[in-house]
């Protein structure tokens, strides 16, 4: 018995207890700067992983959208951008950076110019598509529902 419970202890100790997927796009997908702000004390919390940092991006490029200053806007948004883009470049096959990458290329004003790899992280992403976990595959899915650039018909 003692041994069940020392193996069980030490296996324990090495899992990252990390932000679960629908809790990160539940705040990134809101318009709340406190959910967002939140989401953002949580990750600086955990353990810094790739993916926490490419989240921890795409929650500040999204933030920036509730600044007052346009200056504070556009410094805001290309942290979290760098952030997210210095994790790409580590991952470039990475299909949620991707798609983390696109819903931000999606939704930010044109006059930022961040959107030259939408057609690449599409391609990206529909052909990791079926390789996704389930809980992955539903939140594309479900974006796929009210965006303009990534149709659901070529996710199979």
């Amino acid at each position: 018995m003692k041994s069940i419970v020392l193996i069980l202890a030490f296996t324990f100790s090495f899992l990252n207890f990390s932000i679960e997927k629908s809790t990160f796009y539940d705040a990134l997908s809101s318009n709340s700067v406190e959910k967002l702000d939140k989401m953002i004390q949580q990750l600086e919390k955990e353990k810094k992983t790739s993916l926490n940092l490419a989240y921890k991006g795409a929650l500040i490029a999204k933030k920036a959208a509730f600044k007052k200053k346009v200056a504070d806007k556009i410094n805001l948004f290309k942290s979290g951008v760098t952030l997210l883009e210095t994790e790409i470049s580590k991952f470039p096959k990475e299909v949620e950076y991707r798609f983390l990458r696109l819903t931000i290329q999606e939704n930010c004003p044109k006059i930022l110019k961040y959107n030259k790899n939408i057609e690449e992280d599409i391609d990206v992403i529909t052909k990791g598509y079926p390789h996704l976990n389930k809980p992955l595959k539903k939140i594309i899915l479900d974006y796929t529902k009210h965006s303009k650039l990534l149709n659901s018909n070529k996710l199979k």
